[in-house]
């Protein structure tokens, strides 16, 4: 993630590999630190991770082929604690607005 997303500054895999089903990582996005274990790997068309941090959150990707390359879809559940659960719903509309920009930056990496 640290080479298509601004915002995460460390992501360091912390079980061994390769990366499959259960496998663990240590994440800073946005200078918050999330542990991070992937939940679903059906490859090749969903991955899914759950994001223990402030918010906890569930990742969920989605991938269809088409006669061009591959769509990427994403759901996002974010679930704040304490004083974010309060300013939540303030930061929810500028992190979801960041959202396309992050994978534009994904679809170029893939796409070198």
């Amino acid at each position: 993630e640290t080479r298509w997303s601004s915002r995460v500054s460390r992501a360091e895999l912390r079980s061994a590999e390769p990366v499959e089903l259960g496998s663990r990582f240590a994440i800073v996005n946005g200078g918050t630190a999330y542990g991070v274990t992937i939940t679903t790997y059906d490859r090749p068309s969903r991955l899914v991770f759950e994001a223990s941090g402030n918010p906890d959150l569930t990742i969920a990707y989605t991938f269809t082929p088409t006669g061009e390359g591959t769509d990427l879809e994403s759901d996002l559940d974010f679930r704040p604690r304490g004083v974010l659960k309060v300013l939540f719903p303030l930061l929810a509309p500028v992190i979801r607005r960041d959202v396309p920009k992050q994978y534009a930056s994904l679809k170029a990496l893939c796409e070198r």
